[in-house]
């Protein structure tokens, strides 16, 4: 039997796909019908997912951001949000919905591989901090997430950029997306501090400690210790668009390890639900 979130789930998935091949082929041939379809998807991707969160929460009891499902369901919509909410990405045309959509359609496929069972949460996860932890973590690798599209973006190149349907009149010139990336990535700083500092506070209330060393945490201070590194060398050193932009992407990929990937290769007390 089909429930409406499981319906709103493929729609999503559906929607999100056409954004990401419509884009593809608006970059490829230059063709303003593809970009269009694609402006049109992505939003209604949000505007369905958002009837998933709406669903799952009344489902569960709970903010849906707690599991590693939920955790990856939510940040696919707050990085959709994200992209509505600044001007510079929503009209971005193709060259930024392509790299947004298709990071969101990867992660909805990662999603399926995970238990999507909803259920009340254990009393250690009944806790306003475990909520605020989770809801900044979730909001803190979407803007990350959105930082490297924006750096994939450029990496396209210029004359690239040109070639697209709307990039004229996106408002996102091809100069400014570093700086772009930069605020966002300032951004990403403080909500991932402050998912750490809530993370400890939760912590000492549920485990009697405010550290445990443990790898989830390890791995999500290092991300927040790199991406400030990274803002620090862009400040102080002599780093060129492109390298600034590459190591954002990998930077990235560092928070999607630590948020996502770390159960795989460590022993780690957080167990999402």
């Amino acid at each position: 039997m089909i429930t409406a979130g499981l319906a709103a789930y493929w729609a999503a998935a559906l929607l999100l796909a056409a954004a990401f091949f419509s884009a593809l082929l608006a970059w490829v041939f230059g063709r303003v019908l593809p970009g269009r379809i694609a402006r049109v998807c992505l939003p209604a991707s949000l505007a369905v997912l958002t009837i998933w969160v709406v669903l799952r929460w009344i489902q569960t009891g709970h903010p849906p951001f707690v599991t590693l499902f939920e955790s990856m369901l939510a940040s696919i919509w707050f990085l959709l949000l994200l992209v509505q909410l600044v001007p510079a990405t929503r009209r971005g045309g193709p060259a930024v919905i392509a790299p947004v959509a298709g990071a969101a359609l990867l992660l909805l496929g990662w999603s399926l591989t995970l238990d999507r069972t909803a259920g009340p949460l254990s009393s250690a996860l009944q806790n306003t901090w475990l909520f605020i932890h989770a809801s900044f973590a979730t909001a803190g690798a979407a803007t990350f997430l959105m930082g490297a599209a924006l750096s994939v973006f450029f990496l396209l190149g210029d004359r690239r950029s040109r070639r697209l349907p709307g990039s004229p009149r996106s408002g996102l010139a091809h100069g400014d997306i570093p700086d772009r990336v930069t605020a966002l990535l300032l951004f990403g700083l403080v909500l991932w501090g402050v998912m750490l500092v809530s993370g400890s506070i939760w912590a000492d209330i549920a485990w009697g400690r405010y550290w445990a060393w443990d790898p989830v945490e390890m791995w999500s201070l290092i991300s927040w210790l790199l991406y400030g590194l990274l803002y620090h060398a862009r400040r102080t050193w002599r780093m060129s668009d492109r390298l600034y932009c590459g190591l954002n992407i990998v930077a990235a990929g560092a928070v999607v390890f630590a948020l996502w990937c770390v159960q795989y290769f460590y022993e780690t007390i957080h167990t999402y639900g």
